[in-house]
């Protein structure tokens, strides 16, 4: 398929310009000057960016089960979860699947996790839009999910991996008073369920280490990108840059982010965060790491159309050139994933693609992948005499 897109504004090269973006099998073979490519489609003053990649979505989650115990059948949700992220503008998404403390979920949670994973790398191949990919979050101390977990690294279905701990004490959890505020509700505890939980995730954590070790030793020699997840001090930062991690998503304070940055680590944060302008786990804003230069990412975290809505607070409310705001959802997380083939609109790039409407409140109004439209608010073509 050939096509060439022309527009005043397209980002290209780290500048918003006037182009023409030639297109053929699936591939950008050309960004030529505005105006010099024959048989255009002409987009007029409307914006064309890179196609957003995503390194951290749960969005597949509520997908699946919007309301407790209201399931539906997992393809359907992926189909339906799909065609909103291509209106979202994000062609690649990281899906977080959660292997958890098996003293919450049991066996069955790791079972239902690996055939969720298993049934988006086969919908992958058959039926979805987007470039659907894993990101495999291990609970430190669900010990008996490395089994699986590694067996669905080696099958290819697994291209990033973070390790999180939610035990009480530490992290998202100072205390265990937050830890309870969050977990008996959703999972239906009794104080004696709290305290047998709690001890078994306590003697695990004491001899859990060289565990952790041996997989991301196994996650590296796969070619498995590795992150650390919910930062709290620099000790924690260490640690995990002892294990060769150089990902740190959500840090949750300003110390731990300018640390991990002090370790060359890349650091990441949801652009729910940016847009509410602080966080919904009563944590550090991602607008003051953004600020301090801590912050070299955006994920969607839970809701996939912020990223969009990130982009224009950090350009409208924060000061950023448009062309920089839109790095952190787009060539960044790209040259993170080692995604050298999307991230930019340029030669010998996918033909990734969002085009947006900012006049009023900015939305996307078409989305291609790999040279294929695949959402279209509206006609946004006009007339060109070379049509």
């Amino acid at each position: 398929m050939f096509l060439v897109l022309r527009s005043e504004r397209v980002l290209t090269r780290g500048e918003i310009q006037p182009a023409d973006i030639v297109i053929e099998n699936g591939y950008i073979i050309a960004v030529k000057p505005y105006g010099t490519a024959e048989s255009s489609l002409d987009l007029g003053n409307l914006l064309v960016v890179p196609g957003f990649v995503d390194l951290h979505s749960d969005a597949v989650e509520k997908e699946i089960e919007p309301r407790p115990g209201a399931e539906f059948p997992v393809e359907n949700a992926l189909v339906e979860l799909d065609k909103k992220l291509a209106m979202a503008g994000i062609t690649t998404m990281f899906h977080a699947i959660a292997f958890n403390e098996e003293s919450l979920v049991g066996q069955r949670g790791t079972d239902a996790a690996a055939r969720l994973i298993r049934t988006i790398a086969d919908s992958n191949k058959r039926m979805l839009a987007i470039d659907n990919l894993v990101h495999a979050r291990f609970e430190i101390t669900s010990l008996g999910s490395l089994a699986m977990l590694k067996e669905l690294m080696v099958s290819g279905r697994v291209q990033l991996l973070s390790l999180m701990d939610h035990s009480p004490g530490q992290g998202q959890f100072r205390s265990l008073e937050k830890w309870k505020q969050y977990h008996v509700p959703v999972y239906d505890l009794s104080e004696d369920d709290v305290a047998e939980i709690v001890r078994q995730q306590r003697e695990k954590k004491s001899r859990c280490m060289d565990s952790l070790q041996a997989l991301t030793v196994w996650a590296k020699n796969h070619n498995i990108l590795i992150a650390s997840h919910d930062d709290d001090t620099p000790e924690k930062v260490d640690l995990m840059a002892s294990m060769g991690i150089t990902i740190a998503e959500f840090p949750l304070n300003l110390d731990t982010a300018v640390y991990a940055r002090s370790r060359r680590m890349t650091t990441g944060m949801g652009s729910p965060n940016i847009v509410r302008g602080k966080s919904q786990s009563g944590n550090i804003s991602a607008r003051e790491l953004v600020q301090k230069e801590c912050c070299d990412f955006l994920c969607s975290d839970y809701h996939p159309s912020s990223m969009l809505q990130a982009v224009y607070v950090l350009h409208l409310q924060m000061g950023f050139e448009l062309a920089d705001a839109f790095a952190y959802v787009s060539s960044t997380p790209a040259k993170i994933a080692r995604l050298s083939d999307r991230g930019d609109i340029g030669p010998q790039k996918l033909a990734d693609l969002a085009v947006i409407d900012d006049q009023l409140v900015p939305k996307v109004v078409l989305t291609i992948k790999a040279g294929n439209p695949i959402y279209s608010g509206r006609n946004c073509f006009y007339h060109h005499e070379h049509a």
